[in-house]
């Protein structure tokens, strides 16, 4: 699969799990309900690998954006095997602070919508990696839903730049 397809995929799986956190309820989730968010979850890091290797950012940006990916791919299969959500999620943010590394890095070397809506995700990824202890809970979605956007503007960017001139 090419870069700009992973981004693509990366996007509607992103778009599931927001699909399947608004489906969550105040009640804890059903075990069914956790090993679907989590096979989901996995998948939407798994397929990104090929963007992080096709954006340009120094290889240092690219190890931080891989290990955001297998961390959050760890965590999701971990869940599915029974690990407290708790623990999932404070370990998560972790994986999050770097990936908001890989993504300024990359926001930083593109043009148009993906450093415009890279940079602010990255920096709101970073902040809310350190302060979630302090944040309410809600200040997780909208960069949980600005993901999908900027993978659908970095799919477009790569599918440009992978066009015979």
């Amino acid at each position: 699969m090419n870069a700009a397809k992973s981004a693509y995929a990366g996007a509607a799986l992103f778009v599931v799990l927001i699909v399947l956190f608004s489906l969550l309820g105040a009640d804890p989730p059903s075990t069914p309900m956790l090993i679907a968010m989590g096979v989901v979850g996995a998948g939407a890091h798994l397929v990104l690998m090929p963007v992080v290797a096709a954006m340009d950012a120094p290889a240092w940006a690219r190890a931080a954006g891989y290990g955001w990916l297998v961390i959050d791919t760890m965590l999701n299969v971990a869940s599915v095997n029974g690990l407290d959500p708790g623990i999932a999620g404070a370990l998560r943010l972790g994986g999050h602070a770097s990936s908001a590394l890989w993504m300024a890095s990359a926001a930083q070397q593109s043009r148009g919508p993906v450093r415009a809506i890279g940079w602010p995700l990255a920096i709101y990824l970073a902040f809310h990696a350190f302060g979630a202890r302090w944040l309410p809970a809600w200040v997780i979605f909208p960069p949980f839903v600005t993901i999908p956007i900027c993978l659908v503007c970095i799919g477009r960017s790569l599918g440009r730049s992978a066009e015979p001139a």
